[in-house]
């Protein structure tokens, strides 16, 4: 007897890279399971530019009634691709993992949350490597606490030293050079679990940053779609 299909409604993430690596990822967490994932168009849009009632991220958090109107647009792109009535709701995105709460709301939905599913994954390592987006900062220390070591202020500058380099050869090699970097040293301090908690994380965690010998790296989405794959199993 064929087990009864799961629907997995994505939704909220700012790039269409950002869907297809939750994808790839839970392809292989959940293997052999019978399932449907529908991921909706990037928030605000392709473009990643304001409109009217799809706001920037940065706009939401300056704004209240901004932020009113993200809720609303990502809840609305969630139904769009069937989060009424699908089994799992995911955001599959670190920059958004704030406004949870809100799009539950406005959703009148449970999420799958991403932070629940980080805590969870590190709730037995003592000391946790975490490289992440400059605003993300705060966000880490109210996850993990002092077990969250972060890029030090020399570390942080020179990231954001290359993600203006970045941008400019239209390329991610600049800020990989630094996580590896980062990386080595932590691993030098003894640190072995490392988060890639980062936009990047996808091309990082699989290029050069993302392979240094005797350090366990994994992404937000190797860690949301394992927890989704959690979630389905329960369902099933």
């Amino acid at each position: 007897m064929t087990a009864q299909e799961i629907r997995i409604a994505a939704f909220g993430a700012l790039n269409p890279d950002s869907y297809d690596e939750f994808a790839a990822r839970l392809a292989d967490a959940a293997k052999g399971s019978n399932y449907k994932l529908s991921s909706a168009a990037p928030y605000p849009n392709v473009q990643a530019v304001s409109q009217p009632g799809r706001p920037l991220r940065a706009e939401a958090l300056q704004d209240p009634a901004k932020k009113e109107e993200l809720f609303a647009a990502v809840a609305g792109d969630g139904l769009a691709i069937g989060a009424g009535d699908a089994q799992i709701l995911v955001m599959p995105c670190m920059s958004m993992i704030g406004f949870h709460d809100g799009v539950e709301k406005a959703l009148g939905r449970r999420i799958l949350r991403l932070s629940d599913a980080l805590v969870a994954q590190y709730k037995d390592v003592a000391q946790l490597g975490v490289i992440h987006m400059r605003p993300a900062k705060q966000r880490i220390v109210e996850l993990f606490g002092s077990k969250a070591v972060t890029p030090n202020d020399a570390q942080a500058e020179k990231l954001l030293a290359a993600e203006e380099e970045a941008k400019r050869a239209g390329n991610s090699a600049p800020v990989e050079a630094v996580m590896r970097d980062i990386v080595l040293d932590w691993k030098a301090k003894g640190i072995t679990e490392i988060l890639f908690a980062r936009a990047d994380a996808p091309k990082a965690k699989h290029g050069n940053a993302g392979t240094v010998p005797g350090v366990t790296i994994l992404s937000y989405f190797d860690i949301l779609a394992a927890y989704t794959a959690q979630e389905m199993a329960k369902i099933s």
